[in-house]
């Protein structure tokens, strides 16, 4: 009997959809961190908008940061370790 290769029972599409998911939400969430305390920096210290934009940039690269270490967890490489 030939089977499918590409036949799912549709478990991988929805992990696929919940680290898709894991990685928008932990973006995101640190870039909008970074603008509320880089907000409320400058409001404190008067240094408009200075650290706004540095709360943007580390935002950024701690929503980065945690992207590749989410996919270093649950990316396709480890899961081909895995089996």
């Amino acid at each position: 009997m030939d089977q499918n290769p590409y036949k799912t029972d549709g478990k991988e599409a929805w992990q696929a959809f919940g680290l898709v998911s894991a990685i928008g939400v932990d973006l995101a969430s640190c870039v909008v961190a970074g603008v509320f305390l880089g907000k409320w920096l400058d409001g404190l210290w008067g240094t408009t908008p200075w650290m706004l934009l540095l709360g943007i940039l580390l935002g950024l690269t701690g929503g980065v940061l945690g992207v590749v270490k989410l996919l270093q967890k649950y990316g396709p490489e480890a899961r081909s370790k895995k089996q």
